[in-house]
């Protein structure tokens, strides 16, 4: 009679919780659909092609839009491809890079790429396990074997990675007025200053913005489709905007989902002439997408 019991109370509570992992993510049909769509597309490349690229690609001409994880509480994994930051725009891409290279065509092997890159170790809690520094969300890929920082220490020689940053993290934590979680719950700040403390002190090898112009043979470390991380010099802050890269005549490239252009593009100027431009931006730290 117990095991009867017991296994009423296990089907009565599994609609339950599947009602509560549905809740936990937030996206359109439509959005579940493409993202089938793209995966089994994928499945025709040939060995030679750049899946990071196409699928990148894929997405040239949606608008640029901040903010859209933001849908107040409770914290939902947001999946929304009509509207990209740059951050959302480098997300979606991993995942799909991911799901499609592990022979994944379904759209929750996607959600679960995307659930364990942009939240601590892939458990979605409240607002403050979201990775909001982007270093954090590259150290928690290392973690779990889907990104890899290319740095100095990958080469027995000389590298373009000649520049240090030494993270000083504290953007959040003294601007909670930005942030509108944050504002709601003051709660919050004491553990994502935690998480800036814990940053605060790492150090890691860039390509400094005078460096960016060298030719295809001389920045041989970065690859078409690896991520570029644009180091700032901003107070407080570590990464300044994200995008992949693409060589284009010789010149390295951005593919973004562009704030200033308000959509996602390849950049026509070649990312030496815009982070000339930029004076805040100190140069590129790169992360590659790992696939078997």
């Amino acid at each position: 009679m117990k095991y009867y019991t017991n296994l009423l109370l296990l089907l009565l509570l599994l609609p339950l919780a599947a009602q509560g992992q549905k809740a936990s993510v937030s996206y359109q049909p439509k959005d579940s659909v493409r993202i089938e769509q793209l995966l089994r597309q994928a499945r025709h490349m040939t060995n030679g092609g750049n899946k990071v690229l196409w699928f990148a690609r894929q997405f040239i001409g949606k608008p640029y839009v901040a903010h859209t994880l933001e849908q107040g509480d409770p914290e939902r994994l947001v999946i929304n491809l009509d509207q990209l930051d740059c951050t959302t725009y480098v997300d979606v891409v991993t995942a799909l890079t991911l799901a499609s290279s592990h022979g994944k065509t379904s759209f929750g092997a996607f959600c679960y790429y995307l659930r364990h890159q942009r939240y601590a170790n892939g458990v979605l809690r409240a607002y403050p396990s979201r990775n909001h520094y982007f270093t954090s969300w590259i150290l928690n890929g290392e973690r779990q074997g889907f990104v890899h920082e290319v740095s100095a220490q990958d080469f027995k020689h000389k590298s373009p990675f000649t520049a240090t940053q030494t993270l000083k993290i504290n953007f959040m934590s003294k601007h909670p007025q930005y942030y509108d979680a944050l504002k709601r719950h003051p709660e919050y700040i004491k553990t994502i200053r935690t998480t800036e403390q814990q940053l605060t002190g790492l150090k890691f090898s860039y390509i400094p913005k005078s460096s960016i112009g060298g030719t295809r043979k001389a920045l041989s470390c970065i690859h078409n489709g690896d991520i570029l991380c644009l180091t700032t010099s901003k107070e407080g802050l570590d990464i300044a905007h994200l995008g992949f890269a693409v060589w284009q005549s010789g010149r390295l490239h951005l593919l973004n989902a562009s704030s200033i252009y308000h959509k996602v593009l390849i950049d026509s100027q070649s990312l030496y002439r815009y982070q000339q431009r930029q004076s805040t931006q100190t140069g590129v730290r790169v992360v590659r997408i790992l696939q078997p």
